[in-house]
């Protein structure tokens, strides 16, 4: 346990001294040290059981008893239990706890032992280093925690980030160290020079730091000298670390791409090469070195036995060569597509595409009951999921999750009904990140909807997970739904036929497509909608029905925003933060809503704010209207126009 809070290297307990163990004690003094613990233990607590029924939660005063009492409650016991240092120390180091418990901690351990939350973090880490790989987690949560203080307040902590360098036994730990340490001095330099000249595990560690760096600017001086450790390092451990760093590594995705595929095709580290070609978004993968690229991970893919095409080697090749063959010729795209449907499972990459809401693809063609991938790849600025649903389920599911609090479930997810029509999901994704959900396909054929279950999403974020016995066949028979087509729309490109909105054209279409491009989710119109956003009834009638103004609203929604629709990031003292319209405001509290639910509706205290940000994004997606056509725009316009009202004589197109 993090015990933290005395330097002494054994403890009295009950009269017995119990030297801190070594890593490699003998077992049996370990289980004499628990049993005895155990013991004496549960005998203090039930002995205050019986003798406080107003306050029967009670912790020893030795912290291997308290320990093992807190370390028998859950999470959510834990998070609850009545603050002390013993618990303070155990919300640091528990497992799967909301990243706000730790901050908590740290604030509520500097009041009781007279220090400063930063020193009390570096305390932390070091302890929680002791502990080995299974402290990861709790590591990581407070590295994140790490990096919000400010250089100067780093600097002042330098000698212990040193300390962390050099001395912790875990590689993430040293690493965080590393990034600490380079926030602090602003400057990659010293420590490049120095961990270039010592030995290579220093190495190493720097290059495997300079992802956790959150400021780009100090990583993007690096570009060239980690450049040419990929490309020339000697050690393979040092290479490695190269080839991950360089992707961290702003402003230069063509040319880290360029420089990974020479040296996957080259021969040394391919698995590394591999790895880090798949964290480079795909719009900047130079189109003249895909089909070379294809067919050297064909040969390669080809090579690696039957039975050990299970492992993650074997999966992260098969999703590179998944996604090289999507940009190649369509002719060509069908033959790599069959043949690797041959060597292993189905593998597929979905993109969120920024700030429009909406996934790359439409539809995913399986096999039945087939092994599936796919890997959401979370490119927006918002956090998404992902679900697959059984067919005909996306409204009700959709709908069900728009009324759910943002209280996750037993898996640790999201907005996602319990109910046997959920499939598969995953957890929410943050900005930038991915995640893989990996399942045996149906064995019924059919079209089972994959979507975003974040509340709003779900309309315009989903598509079709086809499972049909005969893949090709599905494909030919529905490229149109493969290839969406996307045309970026501009007021130019649309101004000439704007005369014949409101004339000839089908409303009914335009409803439909209000529903389908889930405006009806966010604006009334009429006595359909949610008001989250302005209601559109009038919308015509304030820009003076001046069509042209209307649909420049829509094709650059961030052009003009009214401040009570605008979103405001809040940093929050807990370490979280909350991106969301102002709805009400007083002397202690703002009401924000952070989607288009009700349940999407959140208090805040202002004394927990730390600051506000207005965002110059408008919350409606950019490119709404790139997915339809000339006349799709139109019908549109006009049903927005006609306010929601559509007379009985119209007729479809």
């Amino acid at each position: 346990m993090l015990l933290g809070w005395t330097s002494r290297t054994s403890l009295d307990f009950a009269g017995v001294n119990f030297c801190r163990p070594a890593r490699n004690a003998a077992n049996t003094r370990m289980r004499s040290i628990r049993a005895v613990v155990v013991v004496l233990a549960s005998s203090s607590f039930i002995h205050a059981q019986e003798s406080s029924s107003t306050n029967p939660f009670f912790l020893p005063q030795n912290p291997l008893a308290a320990a093992y009492v807190l370390g028998r409650l859950s999470n959510q016991e834990l998070s609850a239990a009545p603050r002390s240092e013993f618990v303070y120390v155990a919300l640091l180091e528990r497992k799967g706890l909301n990243q706000k418990y730790r901050v908590e901690a740290l604030e509520g351990l500097s009041k009781i032992r007279h220090t400063d939350p930063l020193s009390e973090l570096v305390r932390g880490l070091v302890e929680l280093d002791k502990q080995g790989e299974e402290a990861s987690e709790p590591i990581r949560d407070l590295s994140q925690v790490l990096f919000r203080f400010k250089p100067e307040g780093l600097a002042a902590k330098r000698s212990f980030l040193e300390k962390l360098t050099a001395e912790s036994e875990l590689p993430l730990t040293r690493q965080i160290g590393f990034a600490a340490a380079v926030t602090a001095e602003q400057s990659f330099e010293v420590l490049w020079n120095g961990a270039a000249a010592n030995t290579p595990r220093q190495l190493v560690d720097l290059l495997l730091a300079v992802p956790l760096v959150p400021s780009a600017w100090l990583r993007s001086g690096l570009y060239a000298r980690i450049d040419e450790l990929a490309r020339t390092a000697d050690s393979g451990e040092v290479k490695r670390a190269a080839m991950t760093a360089l992707v961290a590594v702003p402003g230069h995705d063509a040319e880290s791409f360029k420089t990974l595929a020479g040296i996957f095709q080259s021969g040394p580290e391919p698995e590394a090469a591999i790895a880090s070609l798949l964290r480079i978004p795909q719009q900047a993968w130079p189109k003249e070195l895909i089909p070379s690229l294809a067919t050297n991970l064909m040969a390669y893919l080809e090579k690696i036995p039957t039975g050990d095409r299970t492992g993650p080697t074997f999966a992260n090749a098969l999703q590179l060569a998944t996604e090289a063959a999507t940009l190649l010729p369509d002719q060509s795209a069908r033959a790599l597509a069959r043949v690797l449907r041959g060597l292993g499972p189905a593998v597929f990459v979905l993109h969120a595409i920024y700030e429009q809401m909406r996934f790359d693809k439409q539809l995913l063609v399986v096999e039945p009951a087939k092994p599936v991938a796919i890997t959401l790849q979370n490119d927006d600025a918002m956090p998404h999921n992902l679900a697959i649903l059984t067919p005909g389920s996306l409204e009700q599911i959709g709908q069900a999750a728009e009324k759910m609090s943002a209280e996750p479930d037993a898996e640790g997810r999201l907005y996602i009904p319990v109910s046997p029509k959920v499939l598969h999901a995953t957890k929410l994704v943050p900005a930038g990140q991915m995640t893989q959900l990996a399942f045996i396909a149906p064995a019924e054929p059919g079209q089972y909807p994959f979507v975003c279950t974040f509340p709003g999403h779900w309309r315009r974020m989903a598509g079709t997970l086809a499972v049909a016995q005969d893949v090709d066949a599905y494909l030919a028979t529905h490229a149109a739904a493969v290839q969406l087509k996307i045309t970026d729309w501009k007021l130019a490109d649309l101004l000439p036929e704007l005369s014949q909105a409101g004339s000839a054209l089908d409303l009914i279409e335009g409803k439909e497509l209000f529903t389908r491009l889930a405006c009806v989710q966010c604006h009334k119109l009429g006595e359909h909608g949610y008001a989250y956003g302005p209601d559109l009834t009038e919308v015509f009638a304030r820009y003076k029905n001046d069509r042209a103004n209307v649909l420049l609203q829509i094709l650059e929604p961030a052009k003009v925003i009214d401040d009570r629709y605008r979103n405001f990031n809040f940093e929050l003292k807990a370490g979280d933060s909350v991106l969301g319209m102002v709805m009400r405001e007083d002397g202690e509290t703002i009401t924000v809503q952070t989607g288009p639910a009700d349940s999407l509706i959140q208090v805040l205290k202002k004394s927990d704010v730390l600051k506000r940000s207005p965002q110059s994004s408008s919350p409606m997606p950019l490119g709404l209207l790139n997915a339809l056509s000339k006349d799709q725009i139109l019908d549109l316009l006009a049903y927005v126009e006609s306010g929601g009202r559509i007379p009985e004589h119209q007729h479809s197109r």
